[in-house]
């Protein structure tokens, strides 16, 4: 007799697709999973796997978002610097340099989803024939815009009123916490205003800081004891800036298949 389904925990759409796994020898389309570093080049480097090996049902996560599955095929992608200016030069073309930059700020806004809601409006543009970039007739293109809108809000805040202290050794600090990855957007406007001194803004979610040495500004890590320091002589001088906007999840942009023939699309 069979036995019941229920009596051992596995619901009928379950042992279904166990069966085909087990028992059917078609070939099973799983979902793929690309694994990147968090960075925007390595976020560019999936892109380039997806168009380069025509993946369909895809998603790109970081490490912390990614939940292993039976039924998903998670694989690590590398970080390279060629491939993902290969990418980043291609989409300047299609689409021009401002709109490159609003999906750029869309990705800084780091909101659970964002790199599935890109990859789909990047299929998307390079599926159009005349793509425009003022259209947002398609939900992710729309989401794109609205987000990077929400990224240029705070940046703009930030712009106005980010607040330096002076500290013992000269050096003006200004420390930020943001719900968004601002300091890349930062850097340049900062060297212009304050081009005569030396300053460095700290980010105390993520644990980075721009430093301007006079010539040029850089990312640095900073240690944990340095982190305390500059936050110390922040909140001693009220220099700390919260910028608090609202993060909602992209999840809801993520449920269809990518049903382009990618590979083509990228040259």
């Amino acid at each position: 007799m069979k036995q019941s389904l229920l009596h051992i925990g596995i619901f009928p759409k379950i042992k279904q697709r166990l069966r085909k796994a087990l028992f059917d020898k078609r070939k099973i389309d799983m979902k793929t999973i690309l694994i990147y570093d968090g960075s925007f080049t390595g976020f560019l480097s999936a892109v380039y796997k997806v168009f380069e090996e025509n993946l369909q049902d895809v998603s790109i996560v970081k490490p912390k978002h990614y939940h292993p599955d039976i039924f998903v095929n998670g694989v690590e992608v590398d970080s390279s610097e060629k491939l993902a200016k290969r990418v980043w030069t291609s989409l300047e073309l299609k689409i021009g340099k401002y709109a490159s930059n609003e999906l750029y700020k869309a990705f800084l806004s780091e909101i659970k989803g964002t790199e599935d809601v890109l990859l789909r409006y990047i299929i998307y543009v390079y599926a159009s024939e005349s793509y425009v970039p003022s259209d947002v007739s398609n939900i992710n293109a729309l989401r794109v815009s609205q987000v990077a809108r929400m990224v240029t809000r705070e940046l703009h805040h930030i712009q106005n009123y980010l607040s330096f202290t002076e500290n013992q050794d000269g050096l003006d600090i200004a420390a930020l916490n943001s719900g968004f990855d601002m300091l890349p957007l930062l850097g340049n406007y900062f060297k212009k205003r304050k081009g005569n001194k030396k300053w460095l803004i700290h980010d105390k979610r993520r644990g980075y800081a721009l430093f301007y040495n006079l010539k040029e500004v850089k990312q640095i890590k900073v240690s944990p004891e340095r982190q305390a320091q500059i936050l110390q002589e922040s909140n001693n001088r009220s220099s700390l800036m919260y910028v608090n906007l609202q993060n909602k999840p992209l999840s809801n942009y993520n449920r269809g298949k990518n049903t382009t023939d990618n590979k083509q699309l990228l040259t």
